[in-house]
C-alpha cells in the first residue's frame, strides 16, 4: 500500500512553490524592463548632444557611471539616472538646496507560523478540512538610502555615499 505524504507535507508544498515561481518570475520580468534604460550608455545615446557639450575628463567619468564635484545636474543624471527621489532644502540666510537620493533595497525571508484551513486526505481516502498550523515563508523588502547628491546653483557641491 502505498503511503500518501502527510497534510503538513501537503499543505507547505501547495502553499509555497507556486506562489514564490510566479513572483520570481514577475520580479524577473520587472528587472529587465527597468534596466533597458538604466546603463549611462543608454542615456548617452539618448543625450548625445548634451554629451558631446561635457568636457572630456566628464565624459570619461559620465560614461563609466562616475560623478564629482562640480558636475551639473544633467551630467549626473547623463551618469547616474534620474533619483529615486528628490528634495528641496532650505537654510538659514534663505539658501536653497537640491538634494538627489538614489536608493536600493535588499530582501529578507522569515518563516512565520500561522494557524490555516486545509484540505486533507484521510486515511480512508475522502477530503476533508483540518485546522493546524502551516510554516510560511515570508518576504521583506528593505529599501536605503545608498547615494545623496547635493548642488547648489546647478552644481554638484556635496556627495554623501553609504559605506557599510
Amino acid at each position: 500500500m502505498k503511503r500518501l505524504p502527510s497534510w503538513r507535507q501537503q499543505a507547505r508544498s501547495k502553499s509555497m512553490s507556486t506562489p514564490r515561481i510566479v513572483l520570481s518570475l514577475a520580479a524577473l520580468l520587472v528587472a529587465l524592463a527597468l534596466t533597458a534604460c538604466s546603463t549611462p550608455e543608454r542615456r548617452i545615446e539618448k543625450n548625445p548632444e548634451l554629451f558631446a557639450a561635457l568636457p572630456p575628463d566628464v565624459q570619461t567619468n559620465v560614461r563609466a557611471g562616475r560623478i564629482d564635484l562640480g558636475y551639473s545636474s544633467e551630467a549626473v543624471a547623463l551618469a547616474l539616472g534620474e533619483p529615486d527621489r528628490q528634495y528641496t532644502r532650505r537654510s538659514t540666510g534663505g539658501k536653497t538646496t537640491k538634494v538627489w537620493s538614489y536608493t536600493s533595497e535588499y530582501t529578507t525571508t522569515s518563516r512565520q507560523r500561522v494557524d490555516a484551513r486545509v484540505r486533507v486526505r484521510d486515511s480512508d481516502g475522502r477530503m476533508r478540512t483540518q485546522t493546524d498550523w502551516v510554516d510560511v515563508d515570508v518576504d521583506q523588502r528593505h529599501e536605503y538610502e545608498k547615494l545623496r547628491i547635493e548642488f547648489e546653483e546647478n552644481r554638484v557641491s556635496a556627495i554623501e555615499t553609504l559605506e557599510r
